[in-house]
């Protein structure tokens, strides 16, 4: 765009010092014929005239193509705007839902962590009341025995001195 704007500004500025230099030939007036009329006139005039007009429209045309452009990339830039809000409001909700979704799933978890707890503590209560149990029928049991062998003892030794306080007794009065 810079390079075509140097080239016309440089053909426009060789247009002009062309057109200084011919001024005398340029507004030589000469006949000209315009189907039903008929004038004297400077050609040379009239075409550089044409030329302007030519250049002023060229001009006024590529000034309302940059416009129309410049209206277009503003439109552009609006819409772009609107949708990176969009964007924005999209990824935020997104990342509310996961955050939400998260911690659904955290507390669910730490829920199910507090069950597993409380069913492995209510076990091991009810292991520890078996176990527990289990010892007291083994103490009662080996305190049974105790006794039992506390008596067959006793027995044992009452039976050990009645056989003894026999035997002294059977021997001492014939020894004597």
């Amino acid at each position: 765009m810079r390079l075509r704007g140097i080239l016309l500004t440089i053909v426009v500025l060789l247009a002009l010092l062309l057109a200084v230099l011919n001024w005398g030939t340029l507004i030589t007036p000469l006949p000209l014929d315009l189907l039903l009329l008929r004038f004297d006139w400077p050609l040379g005039l009239t075409l550089l005239g044409v030329a302007v007009v030519v250049a002023v429209l060229f001009f006024l045309s590529a000034l309302v193509d940059r416009a129309g452009q410049l209206r277009q990339v503003t439109q552009l830039e609006r819409q772009r705007e609107g949708l990176q809000r969009s964007l924005d409001a999209c990824r935020s909700e997104l990342a509310e839902r996961g955050r939400a979704a998260t911690e659904d799933r955290l507390e669910t978890l730490d829920h199910r962590i507090q069950e597993g707890i409380e069913a492995l503590s209510s076990g091991l209560r009810d292991e520890l009341a078996a176990a527990d149990e289990r010892q007291r029928e083994r103490l009662d049991a080996l305190a049974e025995r105790v006794g039992r062998v506390r008596d067959e003892l006793a027995a044992d030794i009452a039976q050990s001195e009645d056989s003894l306080a026999r035997r002294l007794d059977g021997e001492g009065p014939s020894q004597g």
